[in-house]
């Protein structure tokens, strides 16, 4: 049964009203679960087999390609080290809190590893192999040609600048109008999912552009939806890959409890930049119309 829509945070503009869209980047853009999981996969094959991150069941049997009870599990683990390591002072670069986050886990699960396998994974190239989502970019290209597009994300400006350099993302190729990164929020981990839509609000506000005329667009409704709720700005909800990953009870109990306030729901963002796509096309004038005007 599909999910029931939120009211939303504010009456919906004609997409076409819209002046920004602001983006998370990392879960939204950059698709990266799996690909965390693939680079944990010798650590995992060091487990006995009655460990519970090697749980083999399907998540769920109606969800194609659903992911597996243990996956899942492993990255609730891998979430918790990261919070937990983003909290503590003085604040680690990006490439430095992954490897953090390696070494943590080898002592929780108490498996043999060395430093090099740690610090291979917060290298540039494991930044770097994380694609977007298939239909991304050429999404990106159309949208650039209706908004001014601006990047957020709690990530530094060194591991914005692997994944902007990739030739697996090519988020380089986007014309970007704006791009804040951890750096331009400032050290207050615990509002940074604030902080972030504080920040894109304040910058459009000094460039002639109202809170109103923003949309934000993100697939996390715990980092993204809630947070642009409190705020008052509008958004628009991708739904991604939330489901191969059992974020189900996460959706029902958000929109239960009133967290969210999106306007907008599309599987991808293929589908977000065709449906704004057609919002344009039906604003234009036809050939009847223009030979009117002559």
């Amino acid at each position: 049964m599909a999910l029931q829509m939120p009211e939303p945070t504010n009456p919906p503009l004609p997409l076409t009203e819209y002046k920004v869209l602001s983006f998370d980047i990392y879960g939204s853009i950059i698709e990266y679960k799996a690909h965390i999981l693939d680079s944990f996969q010798p650590l995992l094959t060091r487990l006995p087999q009655s460990s519970p991150y090697l749980d083999p069941t399907p998540l769920a049997s109606t969800v194609p390609d659903s992911a597996t009870v243990g996956s899942i599990e492993f990255l609730k683990l891998f979430q918790r080290q990261e919070d937990a390591i983003k909290l503590e002072k003085p604040v680690k670069r990006f490439d430095e809190i992954l490897a953090e986050i390696w070494r943590r886990i080898v002592r929780e699960l108490e498996v043999e590893s060395t430093e090099d396998e740690a610090r291979h994974f917060g290298s540039e190239s494991v930044i770097q192999s994380w694609p977007t989502f298939p239909g991304t970019l050429e999404a990106l290209r159309k949208l650039d040609k209706r908004y001014k597009l601006v990047a957020l994300s709690n990530i530094d400006r060194y591991a914005w600048a692997q994944t902007e350099s990739s030739p697996v993302s090519r988020l380089g190729e986007v014309n970007w109008w704006k791009i804040f990164t951890a750096e331009d929020f400032g050290e207050d981990a615990k509002r940074a999912d604030e902080i972030k839509l504080e920040t894109v609000i304040h910058f459009a506000k000094d460039n002639g552009i109202r809170k109103e005329q923003i949309l934000h667009v993100a697939q996390s409704l715990g980092h993204d939806q809630a947070p642009a709720k409190r705020l008052g700005l509008s958004s628009a909800w991708l739904v991604g890959d939330g489901p191969r990953w059992g974020k189900e009870a996460e959706s029902k109990m958000v929109l239960e409890k009133k967290l969210v306030g999106y306007a907008w729901k599309f599987q991808d963002l293929d589908g977000f930049a065709r449906e704004v796509e057609r919002a344009f096309s039906s604003t234009q004038p036809s050939a009847i119309d223009y030979a009117a005007l002559m």
